[in-house]
């Protein structure tokens, strides 16, 4: 490198050899890939700020980022929305740091109020920090006999009552759209949450080959589903849910153990749950297959504001809100969930 780094928003023409620098970068994820800037562009109304940094017209260092907007929460920039993932990716921890210094250049000039970059694997030395999220890894490369031997006692009992229960798996693409998107809205409903839109998982399925859903059957009637993203040597999923009333035949353990099996299958070396804060229900349902979950780093630059907002269903002053949200109309929440968690960092 000649150190005369120059850092920029970057364009379409730049996505390939985004891509390239991404797929082989070390600290690499799937969502630090070109695609997410169109998708969460398309399904959040977002607009993207995806920085990068160059030197002699080759690529040394990348941050995804989106600029959102809320009348209630003002402006403010995300690495990444939806998303586990975000930060820089760099050749150096110095042009990490310059990537970061001209993201947050970026987010002054929008007037934002905070930037937010999430499970940062280089970081910041000047940001603010929250420790509070945990991702859960696990090996696959031991093959199916051993990681089966590797998982907590309780869920491979729970897997064997979900089989005897006539529980069926099924994979697919888009075509199972529709099953999983009624069960993962249904359970969004109940949990109080605002569901998001159906065009994320859509657009998933139009920018990246290598996605699938798996729907757990009982006969004809779909019990659970899972959003299953592969990259290079790595699986994910970022969203999985069960109908509540079939939560006795423990169909989200019989869930995940037949994404598990096609992951090692397809020769993944790593799966990932996904992240959790801590000793919250997913918290525990994932510990049961990863004993050692990895504490990640979310960062924050404050800008207009002292302090960031507690936007997390634990905090007290949603209580009322979330409890109004379960009593809502499936198709009430379905249409009103979309236009309210796009807005939210």
């Amino acid at each position: 490198m000649t150190g005369n780094i120059n850092y920029r928003l970057a364009t379409e023409a730049d996505s390939s050899a985004w891509d390239n620098y991404v797929d082989s970068h070390p600290g690499r994820t799937f969502g630090h890939g070109w695609h997410w800037s169109q998708v969460l562009g398309k399904a959040f109304g977002v607009l993207p700020r995806y920085c990068v940094a160059v030197d002699e017209n080759k690529i040394v260092g990348i941050l995804p980022a989106v600029l959102m907007k809320s009348r209630l929460f003002g402006r403010f920039m995300i690495s990444l929305p939806w998303l586990d993932y975000g930060g820089p990716l760099a050749q150096t921890d110095e042009i990490a740091i310059g990537l970061v210094d001209f993201a947050v250049s970026l987010a002054k000039d929008e007037k934002c109020r905070f930037m937010e970059l999430r499970a940062v694997k280089q970081r910041h030395p000047d940001l603010l920090e929250k420790k509070l999220k945990y991702g859960f890894y696990l090996d696959l490369t031991p093959g199916e006999e051993e990681v089966w031997k590797s998982i907590d006692g309780k869920a491979k009992n729970q897997v064997r009552k979900a089989a005897k229960s006539g529980l069926e798996i099924q994979f697919g693409k888009a075509e199972l759209l529709d099953d999983f998107y009624k069960i993962f809205s249904c359970n969004m409903r109940d949990l109080g949450t605002p569901v998001w839109p159906r065009q994320l998982f859509t657009e998933q399925f139009s920018y990246f080959a290598d996605t699938e859903i798996a729907i757990l059957r009982l006969g004809n009637q779909p019990v659970a589903g899972a959003l299953l993203i592969h990259y290079q040597d790595q699986s994910a999923v970022p969203s999985a849910s069960a109908y509540r009333r079939y939560l006795n035949l423990s169909p989200n353990n019989m869930l995940y153990w037949e994404i598990i099996k096609r992951c090692i299958n397809r020769g993944s070396a790593r799966f990932d749950f996904g992240r959790s804060s801590l000793n919250a229900g997913t918290y525990n349902f994932k510990k049961q297959w990863v004993k050692n979950p990895e504490l990640q780093t979310w960062q924050y630059k404050l800008l207009t504001i002292d302090e960031l907002p507690e936007l997390n269903p634990s905090n007290p002053k949603f209580q009322l809100a979330i409890n109004i949200w379960k009593r809502l109309p499936l198709p009430l929440a379905n249409m009103l969930g979309p236009k309210i968690v796009t807005k939210l960092p």
